[in-house]
């Protein structure tokens, strides 16, 4: 598990809005310090903490 800041709230996606894309950085593992795209289900703000399972995959832009 590695954990990750959230820096940036982009918006909301799925068909009911129940899921928020953010852009969060890496704070610890292989890729420490590196900015990525998560989609989230939980209520987020810029700052919170996340744990994140991998930090491989990134999620796909917003149209």
């Amino acid at each position: 598990m590695a954990s990750a800041q959230v820096l940036k709230v982009i918006g909301r996606t799925g068909i009911y809005g129940e899921v928020i894309q953010v852009m969060v950085k890496i704070l610890e593992g292989r890729s420490q310090g590196q900015v990525i795209r998560r989609n989230v289900r939980t209520p987020v703000q810029e700052g919170d903490i996340l744990d994140l399972k991998e930090t491989e995959r990134e999620a796909k832009p917003l149209k």
